[in-house]
């Protein structure tokens, strides 16, 4: 294999808002990769076609709609099966962001923490619909926090349901913060910051919970992720100033969103209508 094959698509991602995460698409229809490593996690959602691929001495068959997962450091090659067209979406983590993951998840220090897992192969749809999500806020550049949340939710959701972890017998003082008094810190603190580039990290240290935790508490209170009820206060906003005939291209900006065709699209999602076809409404 002297040479890349002529009918490969291969693009990458890396995003300021994500360090230590690179995502790659490709779609290859012949051998492209020799035996390797990576420093990285690998999390791959096979979006088509089949690969029998080699891990450490083993073969694994993998499809459409399964994800393969590979450990930093160990040896292998994804190439797609004979008379198979592969495409894939690769999400390369840093071991770290695995790690803080799975100490929250256990509410212990990550340097008593080794993720580990039942095996390569992971059949799950609502967990690669949730990986495929990050991927989809990576490419219409969603706000921080979203993109933020997506991967932290995508990574606890791979321990939780596919991991091996040893339970941790002391407290885990993030339980048992009160989850009204979380979402209620966190509606507030969005409210007053509409238009700034909030992380997860942020809410987190205002909460004084991790940043599953937090997740999952102001979901269950709020009914809504963090990141869908910012979006929720800009657009109600955006409508208040859309009414007083503020011109779009400058409401787009005051309540937070990078670009105009970025706050239509989530205006949309909302009230079912272009912020220009509510401002006429508004204002006939």
């Amino acid at each position: 294999m002297g040479r890349p094959p002529a009918n490969a698509q291969v693009r990458f991602w890396r995003d300021p808002d994500l360090p230590g995460v690179e995502i790659r698409f490709s779609r290859y229809t012949e051998e492209a990769f020799c035996r390797h490593t990576h420093d990285a996690w690998s999390v791959g959602l096979i979006e088509s076609g089949r690969t029998t691929f080699f891990l450490e001495g083993e073969h694994h068959d993998a499809a459409a709609r399964q994800i393969a997962l590979i450990p930093p450091g160990a040896v292998h090659a994804c190439n797609p099966d004979p008379a198979s067209c592969m495409s894939y979406r690769m999400f390369y983590v840093a071991p770290p962001l695995l790690e803080d993951v799975a100490a929250e998840v256990l509410g212990r220090g990550a340097a008593e923490v080794v993720p580990m897992f039942s095996g390569p192969v992971i059949d799950d749809a609502p967990l690669f619909a949730t990986w495929r999500a990050l991927h989809g806020a990576v490419l219409k550049n969603a706000d921080r926090l979203e993109k933020q949340s997506r991967l932290v939710q995508g990574l606890a959701d791979l321990l939780t349901r596919h991991g091996r972890l040893i339970p941790y017998a002391g407290e885990t003082p993030d339980e048992y913060q009160p989850g009204e008094r979380v979402a209620e810190q966190v509606r507030a603190h969005l409210a007053a910051h509409l238009a700034d580039k909030v992380s997860l990290d942020d809410l987190s240290r205002l909460a004084g919970v991790s940043r599953y935790h937090l997740l999952r508490l102001f979901s269950r209170e709020a009914g809504l992720p963090p990141h869908a009820y910012q979006n929720q206060l800009r657009v109600a906003r955006g409508k208040e100033l859309l009414a007083l005939g503020e011109p779009i291209s400058r409401v787009a900006a005051e309540v937070g969103f990078a670009d105009q065709s970025h706050f239509t699209r989530i205006f949309r999602q909302f009230t079912g209508a272009t912020p220009r076809q509510y401002q006429a409404g508004a204002s006939g």
